[in-house]
């Protein structure tokens, strides 16, 4: 009885943190490509993603609050200070390039990201066909 209890509890808390994996907590703005053919030939390309600010959400000293919306607000990732969402960032910006690659047929062979460049709110990763 007690492993099924603890199992069912498990299940619960697992899908409660992969529930909030699901949707980012950022918004993406822009995304720009940008290709090149160096003077020996070489085609090379930047590509960046950059998401909108977020707004910080204030709580309000004079009115209560229950446990739950406090663990709530103190949870909440900001882009700006979390490298789990820019970890994120940087994994669909990699998808999106590939997908851009593909469309247009840039790099008919292979490609290869050479530098990944973080700003405030963007990431622009560098690189060039094989």
């Amino acid at each position: 009885m007690y492993k099924l209890i603890t199992v069912a509890l498990f299940y619960c808390a697992l899908t409660a943190c992969s529930s909030s994996y699901d949707e980012p907590e950022y918004e993406v703005q822009s995304q720009q490509f940008y290709g090149k053919t160096t003077e020996q030939g070489q085609r090379i390309f930047a590509y960046v993603i950059t998401v909108k600010a977020s707004r910080r959400e204030m709580l309000d000293p004079d009115e209560p609050i229950t446990r739950r919306e406090f663990e709530r607000y103190a949870e909440k990732e900001y882009f700006e200070e979390s490298r789990v969402l820019k970890l994120q960032l940087e994994d669909q910006g990699a998808a999106a390039l590939k997908k851009e690659l593909d469309e247009r047929q840039y790099c008919p062979g292979d490609y290869e990201i050479t530098q990944v460049l973080w700003r405030d709110l963007s990431v622009q990763l560098r690189g060039e066909c094989l």
